[in-house]
């Protein structure tokens, strides 16, 4: 079972860092766009890319973390053995959502074009949900209530 507990680690680290890069990109093409729209000074935001190139960039990475955080979940369920007593239901929860959030990113990016701030926004909300998932839970437990993970 150690292996199994293993790559689940690796691979929701993986999927966790590369949805917070999406969550970056998404971040600075959210300000660049607003900047651009209201006619203000780039600044610093000139030396970034294109917004169609960020935007490409996002997709990238929320599509390899999308397929990294399905791969972590279902990993994730070989070694739960009482969902309860192991203090994960909050936290399996979240994660779906977040999970199902950059599903209907990706959906709507291939059925409906979603692009620019639509996708990032959608891209931040899904990171805002496995935040909350990871370090919400984290902290719920052993900071309010004196327990420890897992």
């Amino acid at each position: 079972m150690n292996w199994i507990l293993t790559s689940h680690i690796l691979l929701s680290s993986l999927a966790y860092g590369l949805l917070a890069v999406a969550a970056v990109i998404a971040f600075f093409m959210i300000v660049q766009q607003n900047r651009l729209h209201s006619r203000q000074p780039l600044g610093w935001l000139e030396s970034l890319p294109a917004l169609e190139t960020m935007d490409r960039w996002m997709f990238v990475a929320v599509g390899l973390g999308f397929a990294l955080l399905t791969l972590a979940l279902f990993s994730g369920l070989f070694f739960v053995d009482d969902w309860f007593e192991q203090h994960l239901v909050h936290k399996t929860i979240l994660s779906f959502v977040g999970w199902s959030v950059f599903a209907l990113l990706l959906l709507g990016r291939w059925q409906f074009g979603w692009r620019g701030k639509t996708a990032a926004w959608w891209t931040l909300s899904g990171f805002a949900v496995l935040l909350v998932a990871y370090f919400g839970s984290k902290f719920v437990l052993e900071a309010l209530l004196d327990r420890q993970w897992g």
